[in-house]
């Protein structure tokens, strides 16, 4: 049985809590408002595991304290990690999680098996959107580690390594006073693939979407059609459905495994930080104007 200490600033402690009830092998054995009460559980009792909740800033404080403890960590927000957070993780050997990647979701997770399996051939053009309703939450945060980072890190787990980067944003105010922030970024990819990603913080609803096009056939998904996934090559199709999947219990437990050293973490601290030096690259490309070539590094997995 893994312990485990759900923290997080007021309020954002009850969600996470409700998610590890459903968790077999966890037991929550404190809750933590602050960065103070979260010190005072770590010296005082047993736990195996710090569940980071939704933070207004940085996590990288709270990331520290828990890492130093040599505690595991979950963070919910994958944009509020910090490069030094994620280096004290590697530092102490402490396995560092993010909610909300992409690999776990069902339709990005069966398409890069899909790739894996040759379904697509050799990768050639490959679009990716994600969209949110602007909010005050994310008024004023930087759209490429905000929307872009989980994108980014589907991309080099998929289909390798980032070789370039050249980014696009625009953010203006409409009509109605609402403000409209959107990004393109194009990234070649070193295995020859050409993506493109559209980051989008003005749709109505949140809005996901992929079309991986590769010499021998195609896998699309739109999170606004009744089926999540479908493949068609030459005269074969397939469309995939996935029913009762809740993507934060299949990563908690499987982080739990981890923790238990019953499997591999299927997210590394390298590819955090080659994710973050991606959407560096994108913002050095839209203050320079001119693609940013990136250095390899870290791991395809």
């Amino acid at each position: 049985m893994v312990k485990v200490v759900v923290a997080g600033e007021v309020g954002t402690s009850v969600k996470e809590s409700q998610a590890w009830f459903r968790i077999k092998e966890a037991e929550i054995v404190g809750v933590a408002d602050s960065l103070s009460s979260l010190g005072e559980i770590l010296q005082g009792t047993e736990v195996d595991i710090v569940d980071i909740g939704s933070v207004s800033e940085s996590a990288d404080q709270w990331v520290t304290l828990a890492a130093q403890a040599g505690k595991h960590i979950l963070c919910a927000d994958g944009s509020a990690l910090g490069r030094e957070g994620i280096r004290l993780c590697d530092q102490y050997g402490v396995v560092l999680q993010y909610a909300n990647t992409l690999r776990f979701a069902p339709e990005y997770e069966q398409a890069h098996e899909q790739i894996k399996n040759g379904a697509i051939g050799k990768a050639g053009v490959i679009r990716l959107r994600g969209g949110a309703p602007a909010s005050a939450e994310n008024a004023g945060k930087c759209l490429f580690q905000e929307l872009g980072m989980r994108e980014f890190d589907w991309l080099r787990w998929t289909f390798g390594e980032v070789e370039r980067v050249m980014a696009r944003e625009v953010k203006h105010m409409n009509e109605s006073g609402q403000i409209v922030h959107y990004a393109l970024v194009m990234l070649r990819m070193a295995g020859g693939a050409i993506a493109h990603v559209e980051l989008s913080l003005a749709d109505g609803t949140e809005h996901a979407l992929f079309e991986l096009t590769g010499d021998q056939g195609m896998i699309t998904h739109d999170s606004r059609e009744s089926i999540p996934i479908r493949w068609s090559g030459g005269e074969r199709s397939l469309s995939v459905t996935f029913r009762g999947m809740d993507l934060m219990q299949r990563q908690r437990e499987h982080f739990v495994r981890c923790v238990q050293k019953q499997e591999v973490a299927r997210l590394h601290v390298r590819d955090l930080l080659a994710a973050l030096d991606i959407v560096a690259a994108a913002r050095e490309s839209v203050k320079r104007g001119q693609p940013v070539k990136l250095i390899h590094g870290g791991d395809e997995g």
